[in-house]
């Protein structure tokens, strides 16, 4: 009876111990955390999720990471004297109500500003009072307990000794809830959109966070790590240890320990060490289990008894370190070693089965498999640490043939990794495989036996898992990928949006081993009627110290999605704009291209958890636009934007590391500088148009200038060619002579001075000794004046017109004199006949005896 009434003390202590435990966490904030003054009289919370203090130095906001302080400014046309705000109220219409000493002024949440009250507010104020609706939202602790329930069902109690007290679970009963600080002397408390109690002292805000312990540590003394859990077709399940090489069985119904399996096949209550490390099991459809282990091989259990099973040890096989069994259709036993590749067997209930490796298994790359799983189309995929080995299964396995899948550097979808370490197969046939260091893998092509396969990564990289590395994987019975991790556990949905289970959650910092966790359909609570009885799908997590539990109910509440909010702007050359939550569109003027929006999610349980993405979309784009990841950051910066509207859309995770549907959106319109808008490009075009057009008009009138001064220039030139001929002559000019009458009559229209410098170079075109000087005297006018003349008449300098004169008259006397060269350059003005041959030759492109031969 004694010992009875011990096992039973036991169980009721183990049911006990399996019950979520309430507790509180509290945290303080004072002027080293940012709050403005060490008094603080009254809070609030607005609609928009932000905690607002008020103090003797200003009126406080808390967004879950820092508070900010506002006060009236000088010469903003409030008449507010100090800044001792005595209490707050929140009124409609986005206002804030405070109160000093003997006046009241309002805050108004749209501009962030204070001003004065007016006399319709004083009215409806008074009105709302007088017909008993008030506007506070705190809760004097002074008076009476304050009494809530938080978001687990939990009823709680504040006392005005500052005692906290929580309603027991089990037994109905007031617990009381330890506490490391006194809080007598709190004066206001109120309880936030997300059920967390705050409470003012006289120069603290406290935040008081309630929770429960999610998880059960199972009874596995000493601690040791866990290989293995199985559950059994008895409504038990299986814990094995490396450690102790001990194997515990557990009820599945109330988790209490039945036993431990000894090496002679019988499950003792009492610790008893089973004598070797078991990695793996697997129960047959006949009942037989079977366990691997590591080193010592392949063990059969046959129950013989509730209690008692026939144990054959097998150490004759390819390889002793088994990681995992299976079978398939045809009854075969598929064992996967590390370090031994896989064996069959194709006799497992044989006194003594004969075990055999596949003939074409690829033994030189993938020796150590992990894990074996056959799918509903009997294709056999095999985890190895070089890669992913896949066959279709044959009726004789001799035949089998094996394909290796490893990741390749040139292409992006092969694995990520080729250590893979465990395989899970979704109720549509999805196939997904883990990797040690590459996350997850899913396998994108349906016909699994095809040379190159093509694989989608869920990883960091992908922002989809938190980590990497995972160790085991499986499907819940809502289709949702559990991932376990070194550290954490990630929950995968469809989408591949992944809720992260880690310290934070768990309230403790497990390490999990490589086990893959254990699904138990049932849990019946206590001794509760049966119309309040709940069902709820319970998971065991094996440890590298041990093992817990978690149902389903536990997490179910865990999916709070925090509001994300707009808690100021600054714009380029501007002051900070802390009303933007407030605002939906943002206009910004042609000077101001840039700007930095800073944001928050509302969470202010666990705010340093949550990661942001921002995404900015033109309104010429549809919203495929890629999202920037900033993890912890909580800002946006955008530079240089051109003229045009965008939607600026922001998101968060929640505190699990789920990405939620929570976007915010701004829509930013860019004006544009009067010579970026239509007009101001209009007008800029028919600036270019007309300066082409000035510029084109310009270069053709002096094209025609100097066409016209060439022709001048020619007909001079040649009418003192015509007269040189005549005076060669001797002779009057002839009658009837068209071309000389022509150029006479140009000559007796030509501009007074012009004709004396062409009777000054008809006179003097031999005399080399004459210069501008002579020319000007002779024409009556001074250089300069003889200079602007000819170049705007003739085009040419006084130099130029002689030198051109001179080689005119130097061709026509080659051409009809018999002079030699040196006589025509003497003749023509010039003093040096090498110098004429090589002035000849630059103006005519011949020397003169070329010339004169041509």
């Amino acid at each position: 009876m004694r010992r009875l009434y011990l096992l039973y003390l036991l169980l009721l202590l183990a049911t006990i111990a399996m019950q979520a435990q309430p507790f509180c966490n509290v945290t303080r904030y004072d002027e080293d955390n940012g709050v403005a003054s060490s008094h603080i009289t009254q809070l609030l919370q607005d609609e928009q999720g932000f905690m607002w203090f008020s103090t003797w130095n200003g009126l406080c906001r808390y967004d879950g990471y820092e508070f900010r302080t506002f006060k009236p400014q000088v010469g903003d046309g409030c008449r507010m004297m100090t800044d001792r705000i005595r209490d707050i109220e929140l009124l409609p219409e986005g206002l804030i109500l405070c109160r000093l000493d003997e006046q009241q002024f309002i805050f108004d949440l749209k501009d962030y500003r204070f001003r004065d009250i007016s006399d319709s507010e004083q009215k409806k104020i008074k009105r709302m009072r007088d017909k008993g609706r008030g506007t506070r939202m705190s809760r004097s602790l002074q008076r009476k307990p304050y009494t809530w329930t938080d978001c687990h069902k939990t009823q709680w109690t504040l006392d005005t000794s500052g005692r906290l007290t929580y309603l027991d679970p089990i037994n109905g009963s007031q617990q009381t809830c330890p506490l490391q600080e006194n809080f007598r002397n709190l004066s206001f408390v109120m309880l936030d959109h997300q059920k967390n109690l705050w409470a003012l002292s006289y120069s603290s805000i406290y935040r008081f966070t309630t929770d429960r312990q999610r998880t059960r540590r199972l009874p596995i003394t000493p601690q040791a790590e866990v290989k293995t859990l199985f559950a059994d077709s008895d409504n038990r399940y299986w814990v094995a240890t490396k450690d102790d090489e001990a194997v515990r069985v557990f009820s599945a119904v109330d988790n209490h320990l039945i036993g431990y399996l000894g090496a002679d096949g019988h499950i003792s209550p009492s610790y008893t060490r089973f004598g070797a490390a078991v990695y793996c099991m697997y129960e047959s459809s006949d009942g037989t289990l079977w366990m691997g282990t590591k080193p010592n091989g392949l063990y059969r259990l046959v129950k013989s008894s509730p209690n008692t099973y026939k144990i054959a040890h097998f150490i004759d096989i390819p390889h002793k370190n088994i990681y995992h069994i299976t079978s398939d259709r045809q009854g075969r036993l598929w064992v996967a070693t590390l370090g031994g590749g896989i064996f069959y067997t194709t006799d497992p209930e044989a006194e003594q089965p004969h075990f055999h490796a596949p003939k074409h298994y690829p033994a030189d790359a993938a020796l150590r498999a992990r894990y074996i799983h056959i799918t509903k189309d009997n294709i056999m995929l095999v985890a190895t640490s070089g890669g992913l080995l896949i066959s279709k299964i044959e009726p004789k396995p001799q035949d089998m043939r094996f394909t290796l899948h490893q990741r390749e550097s040139d292409r992006v979808s092969s694995l990520s990794s080729s250590a893979t370490m465990d395989i899970a197969e979704d109720a549509s046939g999805q196939l997904f495989v883990s990797t040690e260091s590459g996350g997850v893998n899913k396998i994108l092509d349906k016909d699994l036996t095809k040379q190159q396969l093509h694989f989608q990564h869920i990883n960091v990289s992908s922002h989809e898992l938190p980590s990497d590395v995972v160790q085991s994987m499986l499907f819940d019975t809502d289709g949702q990928l559990i991932v376990v991790g070194s550290h954490l556990v990630s929950l995968l949905d469809s989408t591949n949006h992944a809720r992260v289970f880690d310290a934070h959650f768990f309230h403790s910092d497990y390490r999990f081993s490589e086990a893959r966790p254990l699904l138990l359909p049932q849990l019946k609570r206590g001794n509760a009627p049966r119309e309040k009885q709940r069902e709820h799908n319970q998971w065991i997590f094996a440890l590298t110290d041990g093992a817990f539990v978690i149902t389903d109910e536990d997490n179910e509440w865990h999916r709070y999605s925090p509001k994300v909010v707009l808690t100021h702007v600054s714009i380029q050359g501007g002051n900070d704009n802390w009303a933007a939550e407030h605002i939906d569109t943002l206009t910004l003027m042609p000077n101001e291209r840039s700007l930095t929006v800073h944001f928050a999610a509302i969470d202010y349980n666990a705010p340093e958890r949550i990661s942001y993405a921002f995404r900015l979309i033109p309104s010429n784009r549809n919203d495929s636009t890629e999202w920037n990841y900033i993890g912890h950051d909580r800002s946006a910066t955008l530079l240089d934007l051109n003229p045009g509207t965008y939607i600026l859309e922001i998101r968060s995770t929640n505190s699990d590391g789920e990405w939620i549907d929570n976007q915010r959106t701004l829509t930013v319109i860019v004006k544009p500088a009067f010579w970026e808008s239509t007009a101001g490009r209009l007008l800029i075009v028919l600036l270019i148009v007309a300066t082409l057009a000035a510029i084109v008009y310009t270069l053709l009138y002096i094209r025609r200038i100097k066409r016209q001064q060439r022709e001048t220039l020619e007909k001079y030139l040649a009418l003192i060619e015509v007269r040189e001929k005549n005076d060669e002559a001797a002779m009057p000019e002839p009658q009837g002579s068209n071309q000389a009458s022509e150029i006479t009559l140009q000559a007796d229209n030509l501009d007074p001075m012009l004709k004396r410098v062409m009777q000054f170079v008809e006179e003097n075109i031999a005399n080399s000794d004459v210069g501008v000087g002579d020319m000007a005297l002779a024409a009556a006018t001074s250089r300069s004046g003889l200079q602007r003349k000819l170049k705007q008449t003739l085009g040419v300098t006084p130099q130029e017109l002689m030198h051109q004169a001179r080689i005119k008259r130097a061709c026509h006397m080659l051409q009809a004199t018999d002079k030699n060269v040196s006589e025509v350059a003497y003749a023509c003005g010039f003093s040096d006949p090498k110098y004429f041959s090589r002035s000849f030759r630059q103006a005519v492109g011949q020397t003169p005896t070329e010339y004169r031969g041509g």
